[in-house]
Order: C-alpha cells, then sequence, then structure tokens
C-alpha cells in the first residue's frame, strides 16, 4: 500500500510545480500602499479603509486585463450606485445609467458583486458599433494582476444588473 502512495504522492508534487505560481503580495490587495505602475506614475491605492480596488489580469498574461463587456439592464431606478467596495453599506462613488457599457474585470467571491472599469462619459447602448467609447487599457493582456490605475473609472456594481454582452 505505502509503495502505491509513495509514486502518486510524487507525481502529484511534481505537478503541482509546473503549475503557475503568483507572489502572495499580488492577493495582498490591503497591504499596497504606494504603488509604482508600469506606465512609470506613483500613486496611492486603497488610501481609504474601506476601499477595495478593481483587480485586472485575474485571467492570466494570455487573456485580455477584463474578460468581459456588460451593459447596464433592469434598473429599478433612473441609476445604479458604483460603489468603492463589493457590498451594499459601502460608499457610493459614482453612478450610471442603463445601458452604459462596462468592462467587467472581476467579482465578489459570492458573485453578486462585478468590479468594473468604466468611461460614462456617453458610452450606452446609442453608440453606433455598440462598443465602449473610451479605451481604458483592459483590452489587451497584462503581465500579472493588479489594481487598475486608470485612465478610466473603477468600481463594483450589483452584478443583478449587468448583462453580458461579450466576453
Amino acid at each position: 500500500m505505502i509503495r502505491t502512495l509513495i509514486p502518486a504522492a510524487l507525481i502529484c508534487l511534481a505537478a503541482s510545480a509546473c503549475s503557475e505560481t503568483t507572489k502572495v503580495s499580488d492577493d495582498l490587495q490591503e497591504s499596497q500602499v504606494d504603488v509604482t505602475n508600469p506606465t512609470g506614475r506613483s500613486e496611492r491605492v486603497g488610501s481609504n479603509p474601506g476601499e477595495r480596488p478593481v483587480r485586472i489580469g485575474e485571467g492570466g498574461p494570455r487573456f485580455d486585463a477584463c474578460q468581459a463587456v456588460g451593459r447596464i439592464a433592469g434598473l429599478r431606478s433612473n441609476q445604479l450606485d458604483v460603489r468603492i467596495a463589493p457590498f451594499d453599506s459601502a460608499k457610493s462613488k459614482d453612478s450610471l445609467s442603463e445601458g452604459n457599457l462596462v468592462y467587467i474585470c472581476t467579482r465578489s467571491i459570492d458573485q453578486q458583486w462585478f468590479g468594473i472599469v468604466y468611461d460614462n462619459s456617453g458610452q450606452s447602448a446609442d453608440n453606433e458599433d455598440g462598443a465602449l467609447s473610451a479605451d481604458c487599457g483592459v483590452s489587451s493582456p497584462v503581465r500579472s494582476k493588479r489594481n487598475y490605475d486608470g485612465p478610466c473609472k473603477s468600481g463594483w456594481v450589483e452584478s443583478t444588473f449587468v448583462k453580458l454582452v461579450a466576453g
């Protein structure tokens, strides 16, 4: 019995050594205070204690930084609050209207919130080709997971009100 367990354990160990590795610091969003971005800018990230930045690049270096596009739909009121964190009690930082298009970059563990990137300067379902009007820098791969740092806006919205368009 032991003779069969040892080779099986060695195979599992070898297979896990070949998997993609990530640094623990990649997932410690709260520990990031001063960040040097690939664009050469330095900024404070997560300066608000309740804020949870939107992460991009979660699909890995072979996929777009944000892997889906969604349209705001099914609102109960005229506006959808964009929040600083994926919680009902989180502070609202902006709002979006019915028909606005957004990049879906991440989601909460319970799948009830999407971390989005958007530019609400006129993007809507009325665009000629239905595409987002701004280049937010998330339509191509990034080398590693990181907090989104612009040029567009980012935040958290309830996933119930985002209908998948592409991705």
